[in-house]
């Protein structure tokens, strides 16, 4: 299997909401994630070179998905009841599950995530509607599932 490589097509993306799958959310066209490492850098006198280090900021992504029933702004309307402390504890966990050729599977769940903007594009009388969802949390375990 030598060249083989995840596509988009080995993955799975799925948005919970206090504990539920939201269903409206399946029609995901795309998906960025990150890792939010700072890099510190500090320079000495007598020093040839600086100093650094790094520091771990949490994890975060984006993901952006077609609608194509009107359920999703339930969602929203989740997410903005958590923002204005009408329901505080309600988590929001993301979870990527990478499906490798030789199958292996990880899976990413991002844990009590927090939302950013949620802009909706409509380019053209042609085009999708697409709602561009940003997140950002503390954890981000993963577990691998290898095979033997």
């Amino acid at each position: 299997m030598p060249g083989l490589r995840v596509k988009g097509q080995d993955i799975s993306v799925r948005v919970i909401n206090a504990g539920v799958v939201v269903g409206s959310i399946d029609s995901i066209a795309s998906m960025n994630d990150n890792v939010a490492l700072e890099l510190k850098e500090d320079g000495f006198l007598g020093e040839t070179a600086n100093r650094f280090d790094e520091i771990l900021n949490g994890y975060g992504g984006d993901f952006e998905f077609q609608v194509h029933r009107g359920d999703w702004n339930t969602f929203v309307s989740a997410i903005t009841d958590k923002a204005e402390r009408r329901t505080p504890d309600v988590q929001f966990n993301v979870v990527r599950v990478d499906y490798y050729p030789n199958g292996d599977t990880v899976t990413y769940t991002y844990t009590d995530v927090h939302w950013g903007a949620i802009p909706t594009a409509v380019a053209s009388r042609g085009d999708f509607v697409k709602p561009r969802l940003e997140f950002r949390c503390t954890e981000r375990p993963h577990q691998l599932e290898a095979v033997a």
